[in-house]
C-alpha cells in the first residue's frame, strides 16, 4: 500500500491513542495541520482552539478493558477510520501493580487495551477501504523475551522487564494484525522512535521523575519524532509486519519460539473476546 498523498489525505480520519501528551499530542496537532479529522484518547482533559469541527477526544481508561471497548464501540458508530496510530503507554510501576481485569498493569495498558481496540476497529471495517495501522514501540523491544507476559505476578515482577515485553507484543501486533486479518484491505506496521523526551514515566518515583527531566533535554524532541511517523502514514511506502526506526529503514520482528508466540497469542485474544462480542 501507498502513502496516501494530495487529495487524498482531504477527510481522512485517524485515530491516535495516547494523544493527550508527549509524542501523541505532537501526532494530534501534525495531523489537524495536514487537513485531517483526529480522534484522540487519553486520560487527560485537552483543548486544541482552532480545530474544533475536526478534533474528537475520548477520554478512556486503558487499564478498564470493560471501558475501552465501550467506548470504542460509542467511537465507532459515528466515525470510521483510515488510519490509527497506536501510541498510549506507560513506563512499569515500580511495584507490582494489577489493572481492573486483574491484570499487570504494563501488559494490559502498553499492549492488550490496543489489541482490542484493532479488533474491534476491523471487525467493523464493512466498506473495503484501505486502514493503515502503526503501532510505536521501542528499541527496547529488541531486548525482551514473550515471558513472563500474560502469567507475571508480584512475584516473577520486574518494571524494565515488564516495560521491554510489552513493546515486543507491540512490535509482534503489527505482524500478528497483517497475518490474521491479510483477506482484509489493512496494511500495519511498527515504528521505533529511539530514545526522545516525554511523559511516559509519569508512574514512577520522584527521584525517576527528577533524573527524566534532568536528561530531557538532551534528548530528542517528540515533534521530530512526530514529523517521521506522519511521514511514514502518509507518504511513505511501508511493508506490512515490519518495524521501521526512527531513519525509516526497514527492520524483521525479532524471531520467537513458535509455540510459546502461539500460546502467548491465544491467551490474550481469551482474555479479550469477552469484550470484542
Amino acid at each position: 500500500m501507498r502513502g496516501m498523498r494530495g487529495n487524498q489525505e482531504k477527510n481522512q480520519r485517524i485515530l491516535i491513542t495516547g494523544g493527550t501528551s508527549g509524542l501523541g499530542l505532537e501526532l494530534v496537532r501534525r495531523f489537524l495541520n495536514s487537513g485531517l479529522k483526529v480522534v484522540a484518547t487519553g486520560r487527560q482533559r485537552i483543548e486544541i482552539p482552532g480545530f474544533e469541527d475536526r478534533f474528537t477526544l475520548c477520554n478512556t481508561d486503558f487499564s478498564d478493558l470493560q471501558m475501552v471497548s465501550a467506548e470504542m464501540r460509542r467511537i465507532c458508530s459515528s466515525h470510521s477510520f483510515d488510519l490509527i496510530i497506536n501510541n498510549a503507554g506507560i513506563l512499569s510501576p515500580p511495584v507490582y501493580t494489577e489493572t481492573a481485569n486483574n491484570l499487570e498493569y504494563t501488559f494490559q495498558v502498553n499492549f492488550l487495551a490496543h489489541l482490542l481496540i484493532n479488533e474491534l476497529i476491523i471487525k467493523g471495517i464493512n466498506d473495503h477501504r484501505n486502514v493503515r495501522i502503526a503501532t510505536v514501540t521501542s528499541p527496547v523491544y529488541r531486548f525482551a523475551s514473550i515471558g513472563p507476559g500474560i502469567e507475571q505476578g508480584a512475584g516473577n515482577y520486574r518494571p524494565m522487564r515488564s516495560y521491554a515485553s510489552s513493546k515486543l507484543y507491540l512490535a509482534m501486533m503489527s505482524e500478528l494484525l497483517a497475518s490474521r486479518h491479510k483477506e482484509s484491505a489493512i496494511q500495519c506496521f511498527a515504528f521505533d522512535p529511539g530514545t526522545f523526551s516525554s511523559g511516559i514515566y509519569r508512574m514512577q518515583n520522584t527521584w525517576f521523575r527528577y533524573m527524566y527531566n534532568v536528561a530531557a533535554p538532551f534528548m530528542r524532541s517528540p515533534a521530530r519524532v512526530a514529523k517521521t511517523l506522519e511521514e511514514l502514514m502518509l507518504k511513505e511506502e511501508t511493508v506490512s509486519g515490519s518495524i521501521y526506526d526512527r531513519s525509516k529503514k526497514q527492520r524483521s520482528v525479532p524471531e520467537t519460539d513458535k509455540f510459546q508466540k502461539s500460546y502467548f497469542i491465544d491467551r490474550c485474544y481469551e482474555l479479550i473476546d469477552p469484550f470484542l462480542k
